[in-house]
């Protein structure tokens, strides 16, 4: 009777911790799904960060052109300023 009661007793723990085991897994899970969803955001967030930086580049490229093309006309402005006092 002994060895069936520590069968039964066996049984008992290992249900247990087939319970607890199965706690863990859905814990688990959870985490995982959360983890997916935070990169998901995180994606994202860095899509729309990256498109604000092209067109920030973007902007910023023409403001350089635009700054070189004015350099440009005063150069040749005083250029023509100099040659036409010395003519």
């Amino acid at each position: 009777m002994s060895e069936q009661e520590g069968l039964v007793e066996l049984a008992r723990q290992v249900a247990v911790l087939e319970e607890r085991m199965e706690t863990m897994n859905e814990r688990y899970d959870k985490g995982w799904a959360l983890l997916r969803e935070d990169l998901a955001k995180r994606d994202t967030e860095m899509a729309k960060r990256d498109a604000e930086l092209a067109k920030r580049d973007k902007n910023m490229s023409i403001q350089l052109y635009a700054i070189g093309f004015g350099i440009l006309v005063v150069i040749i402005g005083i250029g023509g300023t100099i040659i036409s006092l010395l003519v």
